[in-house]
C-alpha cells in the first residue's frame, strides 16, 4: 500500500480512538449528573423547585427555595411544606383555618412579611376540637406548615367573624369568642370538665388544657386581642370573669354657693 494509504489508515485509527475517549467521557459526565440529580430529588440544584417535608427542614422557613401554595380565593392548595402568603391583614383580627380534606399539619407558623424576610416564627397549631385560629401581628405574613409527608392538602383561611365579649362570660357548651379588652388575666370557674385554648398574636397558650370542678386564675400575653376556644360537654358549666379595671367615675363639679350676708353699705 502506498504511503498515502498508510497515512489515511493511521488518521482514521486516531480519529476512532479520539471518538471513543469522548464517548466514554460523555457517558461518565452523564452518569455524574444523573447521580446528583437523583440525590437532590430530581433537580441539579439542591431543593430548587422540590416539595419538602419536616425531614428536609424541621423549620420550614429555613428552606432557601420555598414554593408557594396555589390560591383560589380563600382556599389554598399545596403539598408538603409549601407556604401560604397572606396579605391585606388587619393586625389583631383573628383568622380561622379549616382543612377541606382529610389532611392535617403537624404544626403551622406565622412569620412577619413575605417568605424569607424574617425567621421570627410564632406557632399557632391548636389541639382543640372547636377549631384552629391564628391572629396576625402585621398586614403581611407568611404561613408555614410543618408536614411529615409531601401529600397534597387544601385549607381555607378567612376572617373568623366571631363574637366579641367583655366582663363575665358563662356557658354550658363549647363556645368561641374574641376578647379585645384591657385584661390579661381572668378567673375561671368550672363545674365538670372543660378545656380552654387561648390564642394571641404570640401563639397558642396551652398552659390550661384541662379544668375540673373548682376555680383558678389564668393569664395571657398583653396583645391586641385573644381568642378563647372553650370545649365543654355533658353537664359541665363554666364561667370566665375577666379582671378588668374598674371604670373611673367622673365626679360632677359642684358650684360654689353664693354667700349671703349683710347688704352692701
Amino acid at each position: 500500500m502506498s504511503r498515502t494509504g498508510d497515512a489515511s489508515a493511521h488518521a482514521r485509527m486516531r480519529l476512532r480512538s479520539f471518538n471513543g475517549v469522548v464517548t466514554v467521557f460523555g457517558l461518565i459526565l452523564i452518569l455524574i449528573i444523573g447521580i446528583v440529580t437523583f440525590a437532590n430529588g430530581g433537580s441539579a440544584t439542591p431543593d430548587s423547585g422540590r416539595t419538602t417535608t419536616s425531614d428536609d427542614y424541621y423549620y420550614p422557613w429555613e428552606n432557601p427555595a420555598p414554593i408557594a401554595a396555589t390560591a383560589d380565593g380563600e382556599t389554598w392548595s399545596g403539598r408538603g411544606q409549601q407556604y401560604i402568603p397572606l396579605t391585606g391583614l388587619t393586625p389583631g383580627a383573628p383568622l380561622a383555618l379549616a382543612f377541606l380534606d382529610d389532611s392535617e399539619f403537624s404544626d403551622y407558623f406565622l412569620t412577619p412579611g413575605a417568605a424569607g424576610e424574617s425567621e421570627e416564627a410564632v406557632s399557632f397549631y391548636s389541639y382543640s376540637d372547636v377549631g384552629d385560629y391564628l391572629i396576625p401581628s402585621a398586614a403581611e405574613m407568611t404561613l408555614w406548615p410543618r408536614t411529615r409527608t409531601d401529600d397534597p392538602w387544601t385549607v381555607r383561611i378567612k376572617p373568623a367573624g366571631i363574637e366579641t365579649v367583655s366582663g363575665t362570660v358563662s356557658g354550658t357548651s363549647s363556645r368561641t369568642f374574641l376578647y379585645a379588652g384591657p385584661a390579661t388575666a381572668a378567673r375561671v370557674t368550672v363545674s365538670g370538665h372543660t378545656t380552654i385554648d387561648i390564642v394571641t398574636e404570640q401563639g397558642v397558650e396551652d398552659n390550661y388544657p384541662w379544668f375540673e370542678d373548682g376555680s383558678q386564675s389564668i393569664a395571657w400575653p398583653n396583645t391586641n386581642s385573644a381568642v378563647f376556644t372553650v370545649d365543654s360537654s355533658g353537664d359541665s358549666s363554666w364561667t370566665i370573669e375577666f379582671y378588668e379595671p374598674a371604670p373611673q367615675s367622673s365626679a360632677t363639679p359642684t358650684s360654689t354657693p353664693t354667700p349671703t350676708g349683710a347688704a352692701d353699705e
